[in-house]
């Protein structure tokens, strides 16, 4: 039988490190425990961590003077929130959900004994018109007058993933970069809601399929060269496509750019290596960049790290 905890049952809270604020609920359910941080007025970065000892229910009941827009990575484990209204949402592992809500009244559920662990941004409306100055697109986002609204929900792409990843490890330093820590909070808030479909509703032309098929091909090879810089002009040539052709095709099909894209194969593919035991020198080389110093910069830029310190200072 679950577990229930009502939305007015007090959750112990204690102040951290460097402004974070850590709630949590009554140690005989467990390991349960969310911890926050303001990163502006109306702007706030969440890292949950639940792993109750049974099924629990968690009961919601929030109602806001404006709408929040809601962005969730699911790291490990799953839970779900079933909205009284009849939404259901799911928190999944590798998988980035994005809502928004003026009110919330329904429960969050976590199984017993699975790990549950997120990050999650909350963007009220005053900071999202900050950074979105057009109105429709911050109405079409904050449009939540039916309660719980989900506006997306896809696998967690490898940029994202890095900025999760350098929060994590932010947050574990005994003394945190407050600058890096906005930078990747900005960083994910800007690529979530690159993928939004934020313009007005106005026919957008769809690709012919001989040209999808070649952008996809040429998805394929810098997936295939990842560990190589593949020029644009060689990678439109190799397709079959001209360039400009080629750079609006893959915001169009894929939402970023080629450069973009192979950024992030080649920095995936740097840090398996790196978990291996693989010297910083090697790796550098093995994902194409000829001075190890330029990759250190880049992978650093990237997950806002050093790459020594994957597996520690041996390397």
């Amino acid at each position: 039988m679950s577990y229930r905890i009502m939305a007015n049952e007090a959750h112990g809270s204690e102040r951290q490190q460097q402004g974070w604020v850590r709630l949590r609920l009554p140690e005989e359910l467990g390991e349960c425990h969310t911890d926050c941080l303001g990163i502006a007025p109306d702007f706030s970065l969440l890292r949950t961590h639940y792993r109750p000892q049974r099924d629990l229910v968690e009961e919601s009941r929030k109602q806001l003077e404006r709408p929040v827009l809601a962005i969730t990575l699911g790291l490990t484990g799953e839970s779900q929130f079933r909205g009284h209204c009849g939404t259901e949402l799911s928190f999944r592992s590798g998988h980035t959900t994005v809502s928004s809500f003026l009110s919330s009244h329904g429960e969050r559920h976590y199984r017993h004994d699975h790990s549950v662990r997120q990050i999650r941004l909350l963007v009220g409306e005053r900071m999202l018109r900050h950074y979105l100055p057009d109105d429709h697109g911050c109405r079409k986002l904050l449009d939540s007058r039916s309660g719980v609204r989900q506006l997306a929900y896809r696998p967690t792409s490898p940029a994202c993933l890095a900025h999760a990843n350098a929060l994590l490890w932010q947050a574990s330093e005994p003394t945190p970069d407050i600058l890096q820590t906005h930078i990747h909070v900005l960083s994910l808030l800007a690529e979530q809601l690159r993928h939004l479909d934020l313009s007005q509703d106005r026919h957008t032309p769809r690709l012919r399929q001989r040209d999808a098929d070649k952008l996809d091909e040429a998805r394929r090879l810098l997936e295939m060269h990842n560990g190589h810089y593949m020029g644009i002009s060689d990678l439109a040539a190799a397709v079959g496509l001209s360039e400009s052709k080629l750079r609006s095709g893959f915001r169009h099909r894929f939402r970023q750019s080629p450069l973009r894209l192979q950024l992030e194969l080649r920095m995936r593919k740097a840090w398996a290596l790196l978990e291996t035991g693989r010297q910083v020198a090697e790796v550098a080389y093995e994902v194409g960049y000829e001075h190890p110093s330029n990759f250190s910069a880049a992978f650093a830029r990237f997950y806002g790290r050093a790459p020594k310190s994957v597996f520690g200072p041996k390397r």
